[in-house]
């Protein structure tokens, strides 16, 4: 039999995709990893790199980072072909005509029990539509985005008051669980994949800035659930007073307040919504570190 060791080309970018790329690493399968280039981040704009690259690069695994999918890419790809391709959260639409080099059908953890949020940001979007659980599946690329066969799924539960870092940690480690389970034998053609039920789809659309800003007229509920879906990015923002804020973590209060309204009681903060209240548990002032409720009256009251 031929031997499947040094045989996959891991396509991964964000902290998401490093369960499974340490899981592959284990089993002594990775050839290469795929990822995006070093870009800056952070209030400072340092060049930083992605944390695929730094496992690779400290584990002496090969790196590839194209700015462009294209034959220069292509030509450097070729050096590590044969091989099959793995890819978690590369973040890039990955031409056909390079997944068709895998040997095998690539492979995708995608975090959400397809058919179900097909698309780029299922994690928020579960949190954001108040969903009370959520998974990953295992799944071959296809043509279209999402579509492709089914080889495992795991279903996870969403906490009330969890945020997108919370589920999107559970999930990765559950991916990751999931590809470990199965891609020996995916490997050695023993995997049954299921078609998926095109008629059971939905769909997630990719997340704007302007989607973060906050409108009052929501409920208590739904506000809430945009925190908690927006934290990582693009957060939650909206004015109080004339002060710029992202709102980190948020608790439904039966209090009963006019939308947008402020009222400050025994160092507690809420604001109105379209029923109900929100007590800001923590709140970020633009340019500031994030602070408690508590806090931020402290040194902002007699500004709102």
């Amino acid at each position: 039999m031929e031997t499947i060791n040094k045989k996959i080309i891991f396509w991964g970018t964000p902290l998401f995709a490093l369960p499974s790329l340490k899981v592959l690493h284990d089993l002594d399968l990775v050839a290469a990893v795929v990822t995006q280039p070093d870009k800056p981040a952070g209030r400072n704009k340092k060049i930083k790199s992605s944390p695929v690259k730094i496992f690779a690069k400290e584990n002496n695994i090969d790196i590839l980072e194209p700015v462009k999918l294209d034959e220069a890419f292509i030509d450097s790809l070729e050096k590590h072909l044969p091989a099959n391709f793995v890819v978690v959260a590369y973040g890039k639409i990955i031409p056909q005509d390079i997944l068709d080099l895998s040997k095998m059908p690539a492979i995708n953890i995608h975090p959400s029990m397809l058919p179900i949020l097909r698309g780029p940001s299922p994690i928020q979007t579960a949190i954001l539509r108040g969903f009370d659980s959520t998974g990953v599946s295992l799944m071959q690329l296809d043509k279209k985005m999402d579509h492709g066969p089914i080889l495992g799924q795991i279903q996870a539960k969403i906490g009330p008051n969890e945020d997108y870092f919370n589920v999107s940690e559970r999930l990765a480690n559950l991916g990751a669980g999931l590809l470990k389970d199965k891609i020996i034998s995916y490997l050695e053609c023993q995997l049954k994949a299921s078609f998926q039920d095109d008629a059971k789809a939905t769909f997630c659309k990719m997340i704007d800035k302007s989607d973060g800003q906050i409108s009052w007229q929501k409920t208590a509920q739904e506000l809430h659930d945009q925190v908690r879906a927006y934290i990582e990015w693009p957060g939650s923002f909206t004015k109080l007073g004339d002060i710029d804020i992202k709102i980190l973590q948020t608790k439904i209060s039966e209090q009963d307040l006019e939308p947008g309204k402020i009222l400050i009681n025994n160092n507690q903060l809420f604001i109105g919504c379209k029923n109900k209240s929100l007590e800001i548990l923590k709140i970020q002032p633009a340019g500031k570190k994030a602070m408690l409720a508590e806090e931020f009256i402290r040194g902002y009251q007699n500004k709102l």
